[in-house]
């Protein structure tokens, strides 16, 4: 029978590893609220931009100066915005990707604490069964003594 550390290092190891996959999702999910929160914000505020141009067109559609002006504004504004956008993910792309790899490694780890234990608990099985085996087994005091291994001879190695 393995003993209770060894079994509750076992599932400590493996509820170690579930928790590192849980916090890789849930990090996962953050970064990509924020990204999605971001690209609704910019696709906001260039809809407003858009609307401010149309209005001025509406507004004064001979004021060729203050159109072109309200265009070129615009524009910058989009492109400023793209920019920032790329960049963003570029960094949560980044981000995901040492998350990534710590995961991995606190993954690796737990499983590794896990097959030790798991081997632990098996040699203490075995261990076990073997002593009770040996415990069980008639003494030299006049009982059937255990019985010896037999050993194979050079002919026996064929099978």
């Amino acid at each position: 029978m393995p003993k209770e550390e060894t079994v509750d290092k076992f599932f400590g190891a493996v509820n170690e590893a579930y928790d590192a996959l849980l916090d890789a999702v849930k990090s996962a999910n953050d970064r990509g609220y924020r990204v999605s929160r971001r690209l609704i914000d910019d696709v906001e505020r260039g809809q407003r931009d858009f609307l401010d141009v149309a209005r001025s067109i509406a507004t004064a559609p001979q004021d060729v100066t203050g159109l072109a002006s309200a265009g070129i504004r615009t524009l910058t504004s989009a492109q400023g915005r793209l920019l920032s956008l790329t960049r963003e993910f570029v960094e949560e792309a980044s981000e995901g990707q040492r998350e990534g790899r710590d995961t991995l490694r606190r993954v690796i780890e737990a499983n590794r604490s896990a097959g030790q234990a798991a081997i632990e608990a098996g040699r203490d099985a075995v261990t076990t069964r073997v002593n009770r085996r040996r415990e069980s087994a008639p003494s030299d005091n006049g009982h059937a003594a255990p019985r010896a291994r037999k050993t194979r001879s050079a002919s026996d190695t064929s099978a």
